[in-house]
């Protein structure tokens, strides 16, 4: 619950500052310089930047979080299956003891009558 909470109050600010960022762009109409790595320097509008800058955090973010859910959910299926397989074996301990408890298993002595048929 405390983690749906913490994610509303960051989407929150960021939405804000979402706002605030086409809100300040739009009235100063800055442009920037970004320098594409082998291709061009090109002159963008800040409003673009910061739009094109948070989507990707929040593809970024997304694709972390689905991660994170993903690592857990597989996490909780390996829990279940190893106390689904715990319920069925006993502890350890407990097969120790019946172990323990079992006779151990003997051979019947032969009779006299099966020595004195075999022929030595």
């Amino acid at each position: 619950m405390l983690s749906l909470i913490r994610r509303l109050i960051v989407g929150l600010v960021a939405l804000i500052l979402v706002v605030y960022g086409i809100y300040f762009s739009v009235q100063n109409m800055d442009t920037i310089s970004v320098d594409v790595p082998l291709l061009h320097v090109y002159q963008v509008p800040a409003f673009v930047a910061f739009i094109a800058v948070f989507l990707i955090g929040f593809f970024l973010a997304a694709a972390y979080s689905a991660l994170e859910i993903a690592r857990k959910s597989m996490q909780l299926r390996r829990l279940r299956k190893e106390i689904n397989v715990s319920k069925r074996e006993p502890h350890k301990r407990v097969r120790r003891f019946l172990r323990e408890e079992k006779a151990p298993e003997t051979k019947p002595e032969p009779s006299i009558q099966s020595i004195e048929s075999k022929d030595y």
